[in-house]
């Protein structure tokens, strides 16, 4: 189906995409669904076709393309496997984040990898006390010298135990300061303190979501995004 917004590069994206989702993605959805398993194959052959944020710029992998090309990739993805969707949702999400707020040699570090489908970067807002109100985090996030110290919980996070980092949203200000107290932090998977666990639920148990929980992880300051206190 086209739209009024599209054009011939859409719909040559839209195209490839289709293509992909049904050839590719559609047989081993109920597969992958029932035994939790996400393809990483899979998600670098979407890399490898350009499905995963093109509209970042050519130094973090994209092509500088019009944002509703990512659009279309995630609705077509989305008709053959919900899960893979994430991808390219996530991918331009945390690129846009990544892209204009991370220090430039880390932003190409991780989103090449991205946008090649080698890796997934998750991303952490939702809190089993405040849902998705950014203004009430209770994840801390405390400088010692060099580094950024985190402690707490963050929950319903999508991809939590595939995506090899987190774009993490936490509190650095007093309680009362609201969102003027919140800094964001892109948070590697691997440091020490970090567990995660999984969720049951149905139709996403192959990407997966669930809690992530920080117990005094260290996390160096150039992995702040922005300033601190305007997350």
């Amino acid at each position: 189906m086209h739209t009024v917004f599209d054009d011939d590069d859409l719909i040559q994206v839209r195209e490839v995409a289709q293509k992909f989702a049904q050839h590719r993605l559609a047989d081993g959805y109920m597969v992958r669904e029932k035994s939790g398993y996400f393809d990483m194959d899979l998600l670098r052959e979407m890399g490898s076709l350009g499905l995963i944020a093109p509209e970042l710029n050519e130094d973090f992998g994209g092509i500088g393309a019009k944002f509703l090309l990512s659009g279309v990739i995630i609705e077509e993805i989305a008709k053959a496997d919900f899960n893979f969707a994430y991808a390219p949702l996530l991918g331009s999400l945390n690129g846009q984040i990544l892209q204009n707020f991370a220090r430039p040699e880390i932003a190409k570090d991780w989103l090449c990898k991205v946008t090649a489908g080698e890796e997934l970067v998750a991303i952490a807002l939702t809190e089993a006390r405040g849902g998705s109100d950014a203004a009430n985090l209770g994840l801390r996030m405390e400088r010692e010298g060099n580094h950024f110290v985190i402690n707490g919980e963050k929950t319903s996070i999508s991809a939590n135990q595939i995506a090899k980092a987190v774009v993490t949203f936490a509190r650095t200000g007093a309680p009362e300061d609201k969102a003027h107290g919140v800094s964001a932090i892109l948070i590697p998977l691997d440091l020490p303190g970090i567990s995660t666990s999984k969720f049951s639920n149905c139709g996403q148990n192959s990407v997966g979501h669930g809690s992530i929980w920080f117990d005094n992880v260290c996390v160096p300051a150039e992995f702040l995004l922005g300033e601190e206190g305007k997350g």
